[in-house]
Order: C-alpha cells, then sequence, then structure tokens
C-alpha cells in the first residue's frame, strides 16, 4: 500500500465526519435562528396592540431590553448547545 492511500485512508472517515457535524450544526442553528425571529415579530406586533398607556409604563420599565436580553440567552444557550452536540457527533465512530 502507498503512503498517500494510507494517509486518504485515515482522513476520509474523519472528514466525514467534521463535514456532517458541521452541516448538523448550521442547520440547527438556522432553524433556531428561525424560530427566534419569529417569536420576536410575534412579542411586537403583540406589545405594540396594548392600550397607551399600558405600553407607556412597559417601555419605562424597558421590558424592551430585558425581553430582548432574555431572547439573546436563549439563542446564547442553543448554540452552545449546538456545538456540544457536533462535537459529540466527532467523537462518535461511524
Amino acid at each position: 500500500m502507498k503512503f498517500g492511500t494510507f494517509l486518504l485512508a485515515l482522513a476520509e472517515p474523519l472528514l466525514a465526519k467534521i463535514l456532517i457535524a458541521l452541516g448538523l450544526s448550521v442547520v440547527s442553528i438556522v432553524g433556531v435562528d428561525a424560530v427566534i425571529g419569529t417569536l420576536k415579530t410575534q412579542f411586537i406586533s403583540n406589545l405594540s396592540s396594548m392600550p397607551a398607556l399600558w405600553l407607556d409604563f412597559a417601555l419605562y420599565l424597558w421590558i424592551g431590553k430585558g425581553i430582548g436580553i432574555i431572547f439573546g440567552a436563549i439563542t446564547t444557550r442553543l448554540a452552545l448547545w449546538s456545538i456540544q452536540n457536533a462535537t459529540a457527533v466527532l467523537g462518535k465512530s461511524a
């Protein structure tokens, strides 16, 4: 067996695992981004349908920034979960 063939035989399964893990990560991150975007849009549309007095009070309490922090935390946690799952796929044998 030639040395190049030997290296290709070693690298091919590892490369396949990396590409599969990256593909799963990208799909899950794009899906999470779409869901979070939809939730933000629905929240903003429902918030704007409130009576003016309640809306002023909510904006006075900085509800918008609080919701932004919550959505950011959810997105970050889901991204970290996706990265952990991608590394778990890399660690398993095909």
